[in-house]
């Protein structure tokens, strides 16, 4: 992980459906996540994340490195 040198969390929401009966989805990005965080740790926050999100379904979660 030395070569890490940002990394960000993003969350998708289902939210609902449109007037079409297409999916509405949301996202929610996180920024600066420390580096030494566990997948596990991500997860746990992503679950509690989407539990108080209204009631919202979890459609993705992302975690994204960017790397020197």
């Amino acid at each position: 992980m030395n070569d890490i040198y940002d990394r960000r969390l993003s969350i998708y929401l289902n939210v609902g459906l449109d007037d079409d009966g297409k999916d509405v989805i949301k996202a929610k990005t996180f920024s600066n996540v420390r580096l030494d965080t566990t997948d596990e740790e991500l997860t746990e926050f992503a679950q509690k994340y989407v539990a108080l999100s209204s009631g919202a379904n979890t459609k993705n979660i992302v975690a994204d490195y960017r790397m020197l």
